[in-house]
């Protein structure tokens, strides 16, 4: 009878005690298979080039090796592979609008972004380990929240921001490409947080880069090489904007032609016979931010001196250079100067809004972000473009008499429709594409006012 109930027992327990001891080793296998494919080929470094498209790689401590920095221990290393995860996997999920933190945003447009959420819990987690161990805080993993910091956007992510980096600004070289780099963070924060000034002094500073900065086995060109082009282009544009915005139309005239006389010298270096997929993304960064230092140059010329018409054609030719940009990101092809300018190859302007980036971009782990970035950039230009012209047809419109009227009105509502097209229609897809949703409402109205106005006249 004992025998038979011990039996019993073993017959019972023993099943649920090998399918637990199976759970728990798939667990701890899984877990363990998660972490190094994080560590290793997730978080790895992309390989450096001549182009310099690794300094704008995201470095979570591993350095030019990837992934995360030993010495660190154990649990800030699973924090920070967490919070690489977080933010690149988890996306955005929608929560109940109420905030667990000031550095988080409610609910606006389909919920806040969880994802960079919980990646700023555990880079904080991990600092605060960091903290009471008595180990000093990489720069990397505070470069790392605050960028997290920038993308949630709150008064309070933004503050935190600024002050962490002004804490990396103080450790950087004067005069290196770090030291400018976070100037112009730090004046796209001031800008953020409506301290225009102080942005316009911080970006005056990005502009100062000496030649210690350059680093070895980096290619040449007369003047800079191809990051420090990138940034002082990056530079240009922002200070024209701020400029213009301001109203200050005479600084901002001077900066435009400073910053366009700049970019184009820089591609006056004619490209490779055979140039690889790094140059061919370089020369469309520069072509891109030289297409919208001529957008800004359009509308502060039109405010000065209300020449409609010859703003009308730049507005019309700086959409379709963007068309050409993003056309060359889908194909991964080579757009050379020459071709940039040549009207048979500029076709229109039409919205390619759904095109996906190419393969010798998407698959490049140097390459991936900042291909998306720049493709995101080339829509959004295509796209305030066509807003600008419109608002400019509609504005003739009303100077002009009842037949030429119904003309501009019909034209400033294509431009509109192009803009939205660009823009992606509608909020959910605009997000996907890079597009603030507010953007996307406020050329919906305009769209929907002159569709009522037509239907009006009409009736």
């Amino acid at each position: 009878m004992g025998q038979d109930l011990r039996r019993v027992g073993t017959l019972v327990i023993l099943p649920p005690l090998i399918a637990l001891t199976y759970i728990t080793a798939f667990t701890i296998a899984g877990f363990t298979g998660l972490q190094i494919w994080l560590e290793h080929v997730g978080m790895a470094a992309g390989d450096a080039t001549p182009w310099g498209w690794e300094a704008d790689s995201e470095d979570w401590t591993g350095g030019s090796r990837g992934g995360t920095d030993p010495t660190l221990g154990v649990l800030p290393r699973f924090a920070l592979r967490s919070a690489w995860f977080f933010q690149h996997w988890i996306g955005e999920i929608p929560s109940s609008g109420r905030s667990e933190s000031p550095y988080f945003p409610t609910t606006l447009f389909g919920g806040a972004d969880r994802g960079n959420q919980l990646a700023e819990q555990q880079i904080m987690w991990a600092m605060q380990y960091l903290v009471k161990m008595q180990k000093p805080i990489p720069p990397a993993v505070l470069l790392r929240h605050e960028e997290i910091l920038e993308k949630l956007g709150t008064p309070a992510a933004l503050n935190k921001a600024w002050n962490e980096c002004l804490m990396l600004l103080s450790q950087a070289p004067r005069g290196s490409l770090e030291a400018a780099k976070l100037s112009l963070k730090l004046g796209n924060l001031a800008a953020r947080r409506g301290l225009d000034d102080g942005a316009i002094r911080l970006w005056e500073e990005a502009l100062k880069l000496t030649p210690s900065s350059i680093s070895p086995g980096m290619i040449q060109t007369p003047t800079e090489i191809p990051v420090q082009q990138r940034h002082l282009a990056d530079v240009y544009v922002q200070l024209s904007s701020i400029y213009a915005s301001n109203e200050n139309m005479g600084a901002a005239r001077v900066i435009q032609s400073r910053g366009s006389d700049l970019i184009a010298s820089f591609l006056d270096a004619p490209p490779s016979e055979s140039p690889s997929p790094e140059e061919r993304l370089h020369y469309l960064y520069l072509l891109h931010r030289q297409g919208v230092l001529l957008l800004q140059h359009a509308e502060v010329e039109l405010t000065m001196n209300s020449d409609t018409s010859s703003t009308l054609e730049i507005f019309r030719k700086a959409a379709r250079r963007a068309r050409v940009i993003v056309d060359a990101l889908g194909t991964g092809a080579m757009v050379s100067k020459e071709d940039f300018f040549s009207p048979s190859k500029m076709g229109n302007s039409e919205a390619t809004a759904a095109t996906p980036i190419s393969r010798t971009y998407s698959e490049s782990k140097t390459l991936r972000i900042p291909g998306a970035a720049l493709l995101r950039d080339a829509r959004r230009t295509a796209m305030q473009a066509h807003l600008l012209e419109g608002a400019l047809l509609e504005g003739m419109a009303t100077a002009m008499g009842q037949k030429e009227q119904d003309a501009s009105i019909r034209a400033a509502l294509q431009s509109y429709q192009a803009a939205l097209a660009w823009a992606g229609t509608t909020v959910q897809h605009g997000k996907n594409l890079g597009i603030p949703p507010s953007d996307i409402v406020d050329i919906q109205k305009r769209v929907d006012r002159l569709q009522a106005h037509i239907a009006l006249q009409a009736s």
